[in-house]
């Protein structure tokens, strides 16, 4: 009787254990140390969540949802592709730093606010360098259909160009392949592809505040400047989130946009290529970080869903992942000239240009020897080089604005 018994408890631990099929550990972005307590939902329903141990170690099952969330005490919420935490088991988390005395500040006060920003934050961008960029996108649709995307890229920003655009919504980054590889090819008719955009040269602009109730309030060391946006009550804000400002200087540290649910759905669809689309939800964030006396996007991530009807009546959602970190400077002799003007659906018509999984690369070196590089100079004035020693996947536009093409 023994026997059987301890064959039972045998074989009902193996499929507990085949059930735990991803491990991983999540640490702080900054001191590198474990955080215990972290709840990570990897489900759809409340009772799918685990917490880190001590070490800051988990495991979740390898079924559930295609994105796991990592909630925590003090640190901003993150979200990473499944896939992703299979590929690189570490899950950095960033603090979110205390804010004191919120105060409510008018529309035209928050317009202006954030105006100023938006345009000192673009008179600082880095320009005149190749700084380097590692995506992941991923599309998945209600009937299975995956597709998912990695791509290295440059971006550059001649001076004299963005001084005569410094008013226009969009800054004029040029867009340059690197490598491109698609993991999980199927095909995807035109009509699926809704331009989602996968940096953040097109996030200098707001809605106005008129419908929004927005708060001002400091960090602790009053370093930063946070402003809270919420939609007013019944009425239809254009969204949800956070800024965060340099007090020192007054440009963006980093933002995070969502839209409003409820006030989403309101909007009706629109005809796009013989279906009718909506966007049901939009959720993005990015971060500038400094070089020198100036700033680089140094990570974004965008999140999109919509809804489609085609011709029959038939609906289908269609989720787009986009997340985006900065792998350092490259030299101009990588660039391939091979264009892109910052959209996620040309990744479908570009072909494989390496078979190389460049993804797994340690980048990490190279931001901070960007960091280093530039410290205390104008970067205009420095040549660019590259050194491919180590480096930076994130795994989260930022935020990024999808728009539907007509």
């Amino acid at each position: 009787m023994n026997k059987y018994v301890l064959l039972l408890l045998l074989l009902s631990s193996l499929d507990i254990a085949a059930q735990v099929a991803i491990k991983g550990t999540v640490r702080d972005k900054d001191s590198n140390t474990p955080i215990p307590d972290v709840i990570i939902q990897y489900g759809a329903t409340s009772r799918d969540y685990v917490y880190t141990d001590v070490n800051g170690r988990f495991s979740i099952p390898e079924s559930g949802s295609d994105i796991v969330h990592f909630q925590c005490f003090g640190y901003k919420p993150k979200s990473v592709v499944k896939s992703e935490v299979e590929r690189n088991p570490i899950v950095f988390m960033e603090l979110n730093p205390v804010s004191l005395n919120p105060i409510v500040i008018s529309p035209g006060d928050a317009d202006k606010l954030l105006e100023e920003v938006m345009m000192n934050t673009k008179e600082k961008l880095l320009s005149e360098v190749h700084v380097g960029y590692l995506l992941h996108f991923l599309q998945t649709r209600s009937d299975s259909l995956k597709n998912e995307v990695y791509l290295k890229y440059a971006t550059t920003l001649p001076e004299k160009t963005l001084k005569k655009n410094l008013k226009k919504e969009r800054v004029p980054y040029t867009f340059n392949i690197i490598d491109i590889r698609r993991l999980k090819k199927s095909e995807t008719p035109t009509s699926e592809l809704y331009g989602a955009e996968y940096h953040a040269s097109h996030l200098f602009t707001f809605g106005k505040s008129i419908n929004n109730e927005t708060t001002r309030s400091y960090t602790s060391d009053s370093s930063l400047i946070i402003l809270q946006i919420e939609p007013l009550k019944g009425k239809e804000g254009w969204a949800k989130g956070e800024v965060m400002i340099r007090k020192d200087d007054m440009t963006i540290s980093s933002m995070e946009i969502e839209s409003v649910d409820s006030i989403m759905e309101l909007q009706p669809y629109k005809k796009y290529l013989g279906n009718q689309v909506k966007v049901l939800r939009k959720v993005g964030r990015f971060e500038f970080a400094k070089a020198g006396n100036r700033y680089y996007m140094s990570n974004c991530y965008t999140y999109y869903k919509f809804r489609t009807i085609n011709e029959y009546g038939r609906e289908e959602d269609i989720s787009y992942y986009c997340d985006v970190d900065c792998i350092g400077l490259l030299d101009k002799a990588k660039l391939r000239n091979r264009m892109l003007s910052g959209y996620c659906q040309e990744l479908f018509y570009f072909p494989d240009s390496t078979q190389d999984e460049f993804w797994n690369s340690d980048y990490t070196a190279d931001v901070q020897y960007l960091q280093h590089e530039f410290a205390g100079i104008a970067p205009s004035r420095k040549k660019s080089f590259f050194n491919w020693k180590n480096a930076l996947f994130f795994g989260a536009v930022v935020t990024g604005t999808v728009f539907l093409m007509n």
